[in-house]
């Protein structure tokens, strides 16, 4: 289904550097936003190649097979998170808790059917041709077990069908693409350090230095003082 692989992939883009921008933040922030143990992604990507490498594997060894694949991809991923996730904002960890949500939700409705069941009805509402079958979806039947947390939400426009776990996803991940573009680009960086360098080295307008002296003070200073600066003159005995 390439138009669920859209809602999950292409519209949390979209809506995520939409509101981002919207709210004042920039794609810089995102660029620059630093992510740590990559290979915990390629790992998890690879996990779900060879999960759709399975779809040929029928019965009790398929779908132990793919609930091995799948169980070891949510691993994988929910690791990257930990890892990522230490010192960052408290929104950007709701959001990708959020994500993380749906995705726990969708892999309930996996490991339990062996594959992501779907309403036949809604398939048919978005425009789908009925029996379809792929590597991670089956038409969900009377033996299907959690078919609500299924895909029975049709999308007629991208002819796909998702779930709640997917709605989970995607607003979660929009919101994290969202809230990175606000983290602080190297050159705001920069320039906060250079005005932080400029107040510690700038004169103390109020401090007396050695030769600031100068006649025009003289012009400053109270009648008070004056009087004070002036010698007594000396007294001479009657």
């Amino acid at each position: 289904m390439s138009g669920q692989a859209m809602m999950l992939f292409g519209f949390p883009a979209i809506v995520g550097v939409t509101a981002g921008y919207a709210s004042g933040g920039r794609l810089g922030g995102l660029v620059a936003t630093r992510l740590r143990a990559l290979w915990l992604v390629w790992l998890a990507g690879a996990m779900q190649m060879a999960e759709y490498t399975t779809s040929r594997i029928d019965g009790r060894p398929g779908q132990a097979l793919r609930s091995v694949l799948l169980a070891t991809a949510f691993v994988t991923v929910l690791g990257w998170l930990l890892v990522n996730l230490r010192g960052r904002s408290r929104l950007l960890k709701t959001a990708a808790s959020t994500a993380l949500a749906g995705g726990l939700l969708n892999g309930m409705a996996i490991a339990l059917n062996g594959r992501m069941p779907y309403s036949p009805a809604a398939a048919a509402a978005a425009g789908i041709p009925p029996g379809q079958e792929t590597a991670k979806n089956i038409a969900a039947a009377h033996g299907s077990r959690l078919t609500l947390l299924g895909d029975f939400i049709p999308v007629p426009p991208v002819h796909a069908v998702i779930s709640i776990g997917d709605i989970l996803i995607t607003l979660g991940a929009a919101v994290v693409i969202a809230t990175a573009m606000h983290q602080p680009t190297p050159q705001h960086i920069k320039e906060a350090r250079n005005d932080s360098n400029q107040q510690r080295t700038a004169p103390d307008d109020s401090a007396v230095h050695c030769g600031d002296l100068r006649p025009t003070s003289l012009h400053h200073r109270s009648p008070r003082l004056d009087r004070r600066l002036r010698p007594h003159p000396e007294r001479r005995p009657t």
